[in-house]
């Protein structure tokens, strides 16, 4: 047990899986796990400046009518490419396009289209969670409705997330899609790092007091109780010095789907926390970058 965990009276009430209220706080701030983050976070925006400078400027392009609303695209020169589609995390209340491209120059190398969508931060509309879902929603959509045009194929789009953009890219294979219009599901591929996949114990967390939970929301946004909706391949990835929450949510979400799909891998990344695991993304040799090409070559011989 980490001995920085915060000790539990006998008299504490427990609010999920043993733990008091400050133990679950404890376990869903990544501050107390990954002391470095700061200087984390910097090097990735740095890293994510030095990968735009080898490329040519993105498309800029509106998928909705708010400001925010908008995503980068890197467009590639290969006919008919696969596209990649990143969905940044942030605890659901920071981060942009801009400051999480660090991957881009080597996917755009590879020959493939890279898609980064801005939205809105939470904490900003209320605390709906909701609002956030159907936003990246929109943007895949829009994405997987213009990408022909733009010289991609829209049967080789890899979704991709770290953090709580894991969470939102999982929640993209509940959605319902036919709804909108769609004959087939737009993602034929995923890859989820360092996410969360059950929002209960968030939901009781301290994260609460910025996100607007209800029990519906919980119920529609936690991808672990929709496994049977993941039919395509699936990896995800975590590191071995995460958060012990976010460590068993990998496990259990990994082992649900392992029941209903037998094309899901599963990364354990050596010496890394939170933040650190998405840094090594820019390194197209590294674990993270290696499952997510294993995703892309898989998807361009299987057509």
């Amino acid at each position: 047990m980490d001995s920085s965990r915060p000790q539990a009276l006998d008299s504490e009430p427990r609010v999920y899986k043993g733990m008091t209220q400050g133990q679950l706080d404890w376990a869903y701030d990544q501050a107390n796990h990954a002391p470095n983050r700061v200087q984390v976070l910097a090097q990735i925006a740095h890293k994510s400046a030095l990968s735009r400078q080898r490329l040519p400027e993105p498309l800029r392009l509106s998928y909705g009518r708010e400001p925010v609303e908008r995503l980068d695209w890197y467009v590639s020169e290969k006919a008919h490419a696969p596209l990649v589609f990143f969905v940044h995390g942030g605890a659901w209340k920071s981060g942009t396009a801009q400051t999480n491209a660090l991957q881009a120059h080597w996917l755009h190398q590879m020959g493939c289209h890279v898609v980064i969508p801005d939205f809105d931060a939470v904490s900003d509309v209320d605390g709906n969670l909701s609002h956030l879902a159907r936003q990246v929603q929109n943007a895949l959509l829009y994405t997987y409705q213009t990408c022909a045009k733009r010289g991609a194929n829209p049967k080789k789009i890899i979704v991709v997330g770290h953090s709580s953009g894991a969470h939102l890219s999982a929640c993209m294979v509940t959605r319902d899609w036919v709804s909108l219009g769609l004959q087939e599901h737009p993602i034929r591929a995923l890859l989820c790092c360092s996410g969360m996949y059950e929002l209960e114990p968030v939901s009781l967390s301290a994260r609460s007091q910025y996100v607007r939970f209800t029990q519906e929301m919980v119920q529609d946004l936690s991808p672990q109780r929709w496994a049977e909706h993941f039919k395509m391949p699936v990896a995800l990835l975590c590191g071995d010095n995460e958060s012990p929450e976010f460590i068993r949510q990998f496990q259990e979400f990994s082992e649900c789907l392992k029941v209903k799909n037998k094309r899901i891998t599963t990364h354990w990344v050596q010496g890394v926390n939170h933040f650190e695991i998405l840094e090594t993304l820019f390194d197209q040799d590294s674990l993270h970058a290696l499952a997510l090409k294993a995703l892309i070559e898989d998807l361009i011989f299987e057509l």
